[in-house]
């Protein structure tokens, strides 16, 4: 081979690892940068979800729907609150009652007993004399 042939091989020899070279770097370069992209793709979907979520929420609050079930529990369990109080309140004044009967009772029949009592000392006066 001549000269200039060599010349020739040699710089294109040298151009194709200069290429190669430079091929795998970039191939290398490129396969990090699909792993940085998948990190940033979950993160956006991550932040996605979230805000779906978000939206989710501000929406059954602000939405008419949210708000008459808002209300309506809120006016419920005032409602239960009221009637829990109130329920105690006849309870106790029926267990009031239940003591001034009872007390009322036991009056009575003290009243009788002194009663009977008291016709028995008057016949057991009235025969002794």
């Amino acid at each position: 081979m001549n000269t200039a042939e060599w010349i020739l091989v040699v710089m294109l020899s040298i151009a194709l690892l200069i290429f190669l070279i430079a091929g795998i770097v970039l191939a290398i370069k490129l396969i990090g940068l699909t792993e940085e992209a998948r990190k940033v793709i979950q993160t956006g979907q991550s932040i996605a979800m979230k805000a779906d979520d978000i939206v989710d929420n501000v929406k059954g609050v602000t939405s008419v729907g949210g708000i008459v079930k808002t209300f309506a529990n809120r006016i419920i369990e005032k409602q239960e609150r009221k009637y829990a109080a109130e329920d105690a309140a006849e309870a106790a004044a029926q267990e009031v009652v239940d003591t001034i009967i009872d007390e009322a009772v036991a009056a009575e029949t003290a009243k009788d007993t002194v009663k009977n009592a008291t016709k028995t000392t008057k016949k057991s006066t009235k025969s002794s004399l």
